[in-house]
């Protein structure tokens, strides 16, 4: 309780029940206002049943009995209170490395909530975006192509008629391997982005995957209108236009204003630059594009070609750092006695926004069609968030004030390894929260 209070994640109000001497008298105390950081308490003390919510431990112990993922990291946080943080099993299947709350996962597309969004939230709370405006307002490259009208809106929502993706890195290996042109084996001014270990691309890649992009076709209208298509582009899309507008490079932009301000000591791109690679879970043994067993270097080879940065993958972070920003987003952008967020633009964000369309401003919903998840149908219709490839889910409850964080790297050594969805292992803990809400 002491350090809770030092650090503001709860208010004082005590007061002395008796005098103690004539400057310390009865009622005397030095009340501290709750700066609403995430704190700790059990989880009866916020509403619900541990013993209901011990159950989490054996389907996440299921999930590595049965290899869907070598470990993993849960955690739920109810009304700002951490009731739950645990976490389970190895870093690999030797067992040679267990699972701490230090690690650090490779959270995929994560990255797109928890690091492009909060750059495109930001810009639309200081009135710096608008996004009803054509995305060619503010990329100018674009008014030439068949991407001219699309709308900041219809990006953020996946119905702007971009593809799910388009070849990148598969451009840059020949026959040969690795062309060239785009790949060297030490790093230099040319040649700055790693890619691997030891594979570095050059400097002009950024913009030869935007060339790649803008050129790209468009999905078929239906009935004159662009599908709902889930799309990476769409979020490199938002990335080339917030650094437009920032002036600067994304990664830089959000560890100024967010990350650091937050304290997220984990979260990062390109964590190898300040952690040991023994801090960080592995992911694929990638045979086709890099050759090498992926550890600190992120998985998505579109974002490896980009060297780490990019606006779809490419965040590491452990669960605490990403609930501590998660939670910032469920306060709206209050936080340790600041305010990221001046507007409640992350409630406009979240909502659906078109009928047909579960999606909100680039965050995700449940699908109540679909029982297998990604959401538990005991949660309700505004519950918002975003999964992973990696094996990682963050999901946000405003009604019930629940955050819940599964992180994993089911991608480990196999990326075909499909047992997390198979056991529906992160929708059966996301139920059991449910099922421990204590009825009032």
């Amino acid at each position: 309780m002491v350090p809770q209070v030092l650090f503001g994640a709860l208010p004082a109000k005590g007061r002395l029940p008796v005098t103690v001497s004539p400057t310390l008298k009865a009622g005397l105390g030095l009340p501290t206002p709750d700066f609403r950081r995430l704190r700790y308490a059990t989880p009866e003390s916020e509403g619900l049943d541990s013993r209901i919510l011990s159950q989490i431990d054996n389907i996440a112990l299921e999930s590595v009995a049965y290899a869907a993922a070598p470990g993993c990291q849960v955690l739920v946080a109810k009304d700002g209170a951490v009731v739950f943080d645990k976490s389970y099993g190895y870093c690999t299947y030797d067992k040679s490395q267990p699972v701490e709350s230090s690690t650090l996962y490779d959270l995929a597309s994560v990255t797109k909530v928890a690091g492009t969004l909060q750059a495109v939230m930001y810009l639309k709370d200081q009135g710096k975006l608008n996004l009803d405006a054509k995305v060619s307002e503010y990329l100018p490259e674009l008014k030439g192509s068949n991407k001219k009208d699309m709308t900041v809106r219809d990006v953020l929502l996946h119905q702007a008629g971009l593809k799910p993706g388009i070849p990148t890195w598969e451009r840059t290996v020949g026959k040969n391997g690795l062309k060239p042109t785009f790949y060297a084996s030490t790093r230099s001014e040319e040649f700055p982005n790693e890619v691997a270990p030891g594979t570095f691309s050059t400097k002009a890649v950024d913009d030869s995957v935007w060339t790649w992009i803008v050129r790209s076709s468009m999905l078929p209208k239906v009935k004159g209108k662009y599908p709902i298509e889930y799309s990476d582009l769409s979020f490199m899309v938002l990335k080339r236009l917030s650094e437009k507008v920032i002036g600067g490079p994304i990664d830089e932009f959000l560890a100024k204003t967010f990350y650091k301000p937050l304290g997220l000591a984990s979260m990062t791109y390109n964590p190898l630059e300040r952690f040991p690679k023994s801090c960080i879970a592995p992911t694929e043994n990638d045979t086709y594009f890099r050759k090498t067993q992926l550890q600190g270097t992120v998985h998505d080879q579109a974002a490896a070609l980009l060297g780490g940065v990019a606006g779809h993958a490419g965040l590491f972070a452990n669960a605490n750092d990403l609930a501590i920003l998660m939670q910032m987003d469920l306060q709206n952008g209050r936080y340790g006695g600041q305010r990221y967020f001046q507007t409640p633009v992350v409630t406009e964000f979240s909502r659906p926004q078109v009928a047909g369309n579960k999606r909100g401003l680039g965050w995700d919903h449940g699908n109540p069609e679909k029982p297998e998840g990604p959401t538990s149908n005991l949660s309700p219709a505004s519950t918002f968030g975003h999964t992973g490839f990696t094996g990682t889910c963050v999901w946000m409850d405003p009604e019930n004030k629940i955050l819940y964080i599964f992180l994993s790297n089911r991608v480990y050594p196999d990326g075909g390894n499909n047992k997390l969805r198979q056991y529906n292992i992160r929708t059966r803990i996301h139920d059991v929260i449910y099922k421990s809400l204590q009825k009032t």
